[in-house]
């Protein structure tokens, strides 16, 4: 579970991190990213996924692939990951990947 502080909530910070964040697509997900002081993650996750058990595993995932990521000091700022409905639901390793490859491409630009 990310920590109260690491999460962004509110539905305007949502569009603004979606509407003025840098973005990156990866097979699975398609990550937003905004600069901020704190690492803050959003998951959103379209009924296009699966039914609720399927949507709420995919949320769980990015959460806790996310926490690891904050804790290794690779993630900052406001992110919003929106997982794509196209194909197959994804494993956690799959998520994993395309989580990890958001944060290498924001690292490194």
């Amino acid at each position: 579970m990310l920590a109260r502080r690491n999460r962004i909530v509110d539905a305007d910070d949502f569009r603004r991190v979606v509407r003025r964040g840098e973005k990156v697509t990866t097979k699975s997900v398609i990550g937003y990213r905004v600069a901020a002081d704190t690492a803050r993650v959003g998951i959103i996750v379209t009924a296009k996924s699966g039914n609720a058990v399927v949507r709420n595993s995919l949320r769980r995932r990015a959460r806790a692939i996310a926490r690891s990521l904050i804790n290794a000091g690779t993630l900052s700022g406001d992110i919003v990951f929106r997982f794509r409905a196209e194909g197959a639901v994804p494993g956690f390793a799959d998520i994993d990947d395309d989580i990890r490859g958001c944060a290498k491409e924001w690292n490194s630009a």
